[in-house]
């Protein structure tokens, strides 16, 4: 009795600190019970997963596994792709992160991606993904920069930097997918390609992403990009009395005309002249209510205040600038060049394609040019000119000093009716569109017709298009690091996926890469490509000085400095004295790919002479002779190129790249 006395004393003396010391036991047990696995948390096997990597992932072991997935799990098991397992009750949770860059800060790029991720950690509670968003006037320096210092995001969207340059990185620093790209994509397992190699579910073939130089698949793209002219329907309705777009090039002049004589509204005056209005508008029923009356003064007063009005607006509209056609930049130049301004010029292929690969380049241009085979005064050429000129004066004035932003905002607050841009801007232009309350349409380019006559002789159809996968990832995560490598891949596959390929696309407005995916809607009806069109047949992109006289010649020409007869004159003696060298110079140094080609090659043989398997055997010694073969055919490719240009400067009559027979010529206009 005295114990269980003392002890009751003790409990009453020291009652406080035993319930403080049993609220912190109970609060650490239901914490404990909160952060830890309770057993039923499971993991979705990834492509190349072993029981190896995943204890690893949550510091665990094997047998802890094959222990809490008895009897479907033993130690020598290779688990299957999209198989769940359960993980033990003491494994730790490691959180791996993967950094995504991109330079599409369209608001719909980042929500889409952001939505990916979030679906994607349902599956993989342990990945996180974070987007890095760098601006597309920066990206290019920043990818760089990212390179050399060794710190990439884990997936990087290819581009912004020099071709040869990204080679170099993909070889250093970049993992090849062409493993994945060539087997089906394990996200796709529930629905019609759960056997279709992942190359075989996109619309391309993702061709862009195969880098031939490497023999790799280095990238997965995610959509398809192509180009077309957009217009606000609204404005065109006010300033010509109809929402149909021109049809033709000779339409579209004449709207544009039209649109010239239109005046811009901004907000503030909008507010203004709606203000005179309403004050006219209750003056008109006040001045005829006196008038019904005969308050002859009252009225009289009443009228005179609505010319005040009246005067008030009319200085206020002849204030106001007139609507300028197209929205225009030195960026959207270069889009529009090859879809309208370029078609006129394809029958110059019969004249100095002496390849006979349907495209003029640029050492044929020189040697054609050099030969006299073909001139500036070509009609074709002048009639591209006489396109340009006319475009360009429909342009806003100081287009190219002008950025693509520039040119956007002038669509957007309406002082334009017209904008050549793609698919990745179209879900922009379609929210701003409702934000500003007005109506946007996408039309074709206005080409060529019957009603031009000395231009539609030259057309011969519209641009050819053939896109390529777009908004492409790389891998570039360190091999130090295998778990963000594998995550990486894995959620690029994912996006990759039929259903959220689709969904993806859908929330930021471009068009699926997927094979199949859901028809077109809403103003991505607009986009499909032409796929019988024509191909350039002028191309000055010689490089060296040359390139630059172009572009400053064709610049001046663009703002109506210069005539094309000035452009003709000053450029071609130039083009002509420099071209040659300007070529050697850019072209000097294209044997310093052979180091990489003998690199490649012998890689490819020590794997052709180690691996087992005989379809990867075959693969590999196709890649081999490939990668033996291509410095000869450069080579010959070369000594053809310079060839030509030493003969075209030698006076060598150079005959018709083309030459048709009678009895060819016939059938071709039976057709």
């Amino acid at each position: 009795m005295p114990v269980l006395k003392d002890l009751l004393s003790g409990v009453r003396n020291y009652f406080g600190v035993i319930i403080i010391v049993a609220a912190f036991i109970v609060s650490a047990i239901l914490v404990y019970m909160n952060t830890s696995n309770a057993g039923e948390e499971v993991y979705v096997v990834q492509q190349g997963d072993t029981l190896e990597r995943i204890a690893s992932m949550y510091q665990t072991t094997v047998r802890k596994i094959c222990e809490a997935n008895y009897p479907d799990v033993q130690e020598r098991d290779k688990p299957d792709v999209g198989m769940k397992i359960r993980l033990p009750h003491d494994a730790k949770n490691r959180i791996v992160t993967v950094r995504v860059a991109h330079w599409s800060l369209e608001p719909g790029a980042r929500d889409g991606l952001n939505y990916m991720a979030k679906e994607y950690r349902k599956l993989h509670p342990n990945i996180r993904i974070v987007q890095e968003a760098i601006p597309e006037s920066t990206y290019g320096q920043w990818f760089t920069t990212q390179m050399v210092g060794g710190t990439p995001a884990d997936l990087m969207r290819d581009g912004m930097v020099a071709y040869n340059l990204l080679i170099s990185y993909y070889v250093r620093y970049f993992t090849p997918l062409t493993e994945y790209v060539m087997n089906p994509n394990p996200y796709n397992r529930i629905n019609e390609f759960s056997n279709t190699s992942l190359r075989d579910t996109m619309k391309d073939g993702l061709r862009s992403c195969y880098i031939p130089e490497l023999q790799e698949y280095m990238a997965i793209g995610l959509t398809l990009h192509i180009t077309r002219m957009f217009y606000n329907k609204t404005l065109l309705r006010q300033a010509t009395g109809s929402t149909e777009p021109p049809k033709d090039f000779a339409q579209f002049m004449a709207v544009c005309e039209k649109i010239k004589q239109y005046k811009y509204f901004d907000t503030k005056t909008k507010g203004l002249i709606t203000g005179h209005s309403n004050a006219i508008a209750s003056l008109a029923a006040a001045r005829n209510g006196y008038a019904a009356k005969g308050d002859t003064v009252r009225a009289a007063d009443a009228a005179a205040k609505i010319e005040e009005h009246t005067r008030a607006i009319d200085a206020t509209v002849q204030k106001l600038n007139n609507l300028v056609p197209i929205a225009n930049s030195k960026y959207h130049m270069n889009m529009v060049e090859g879809n309208l301004f370029n078609v006129v010029t394809s029958k110059a292929r019969n004249e100095i394609d002496y390849d006979h690969d349907c495209i003029v380049n640029v050492v044929e241009q020189y040697a054609g040019m050099k030969s006299g085979a073909i001139t500036m005064d070509y009609a074709p050429y002048r009639a591209k000119f006489e396109i340009v000129s006319n475009y360009c004066r429909q342009s806003v004035p100081g287009f190219s000093g002008l950025n693509r932003d520039d040119a956007a905002m002038y669509f957007v607050q309406q002082r334009s009716v017209f904008m050549p841009t793609g698919t990745w801007d179209a879900g922009m232009l379609e929210r701003q569109a409702a934000d500003n309350g007005f109506e946007v349409g996408v039309m074709d380019f206005p080409y060529p017709s019957k009603d031009s006559p000395e231009l539609f002789k030259h057309f011969e159809g519209p641009a050819y298009e053939d896109p390529t996968s777009s908004f492409r990832f790389a891998c570039a995560s360190p091999e130090n690091a295998p778990e963000r490598r594998t995550a990486a891949i894995d959620f690029l596959l994912f996006m990759a996926a039929k259903d959220n390929n689709i969904k993806l696309n859908d929330m930021i407005g471009w068009n699926p890469n997927i094979v199949g995916g859901v028809p077109a809607v809403g103003i991505l009806k607009g986009f499909s490509p032409h796929v019988d069109g024509v191909v350039p047949g002028m191309n000055f992109q010689i490089g060296g000085e040359s390139i630059i006289k172009w572009q400053q010649m064709y610049a001046l020409f663009w703002v109506g400095q210069i005539s094309y007869d000035k452009l003709r004159d000053e450029f071609t003696p130039f083009y002509l004295s420099r071209g040659y060298q300007d070529y050697l110079t850019v072209s000097k140094n294209w044997r310093r790919s052979l180091a990489m080609d003998e690199k490649l090659s012998s890689i490819l043989r020590v794997k052709s002479f180690v691996t087992t398997d005989a379809s990867k055997k075959a693969e590999y010694l196709e890649k081999y002779r490939y990668a033996l073969l291509r410095p000869l055919n450069r080579e010959m490719t070369v000594a053809y190129e310079q060839r030509l240009m030493r003969s075209a400067s030698q006076d060598v009559k150079m005959p018709p790249a083309y030459q048709y027979s009678a009895e060819a010529l016939r059938r071709i206009q039976g057709k």
